[in-house]
């Protein structure tokens, strides 16, 4: 992984080290089920489960199994979302992400992305970059798009929610070094 976790700044947010006094935030924008409506799970139910989780994505930091940043609203350093590489495998990683939905529409999410790109591609030396979009997330096929990220193929009944059980068709969709735009 890398020697020290990164703390990046860009035009609107920080991009850092999640820390458990993040807990009440995740949970409230959590709480709105539009932010995880097109995830695998719900996100933390409850405070206590959200510092778990915290300490968990940390922890797997450690571990080299994940780096997870907490998006941060430049100017109050809030958390206002997540982005993460995770599933590391060889020279491949997966790409994952979720904002709170008073910042959707603001250029936030594709801030963030150049950056975890950035550093996959140009510290961890990663090869490919892939991401799995249910098929109704519009929003995030836009967004990966405008990354020059390729649409592989259509996975039906791919993932299963953690919590309803729900299995929804996924799109995989992949970036490679040298389509990576620095």
């Amino acid at each position: 992984m890398l020697k020290e976790f990164p703390v990046i700044e860009t035009q609107k947010i920080r991009l850092r080290k999640l820390r458990l006094e993040d807990a009440p935030a995740l949970l409230k924008y959590y709480s709105n089920e539009n932010v995880y409506r097109n995830l695998d799970w719900n996100g933390p139910e409850t405070l206590e489960r959200s510092y778990e989780v915290i300490k968990l994505w940390n922890k797997g930091y450690d571990a080299g199994w994940i780096i997870r940043f907490a998006i941060a609203d430049k100017v109050i350093d809030e958390i206002i979302g997540t982005i993460f590489l995770s599933e590391f495998e060889g020279k491949r990683a997966e790409i994952g992400y979720e904002l709170s939905e008073q910042y959707w529409g603001r250029g936030i999410m594709s801030e963030a992305v150049h950056e975890v790109l950035s550093i996959g591609f140009n510290h961890l030396n990663l090869v490919r970059i892939q991401a799995f979009v249910s098929n109704e997330n519009i929003a995030s096929k836009v967004l990966l798009k405008k990354f020059n990220f390729k649409e592989e193929g259509y996975l039906r009944k791919f993932e299963c929610h953690s919590v309803t059980g729900e299995c929804k068709d996924m799109w995989l969709y992949s970036l490679l070094n040298t389509e990576f735009q620095k």
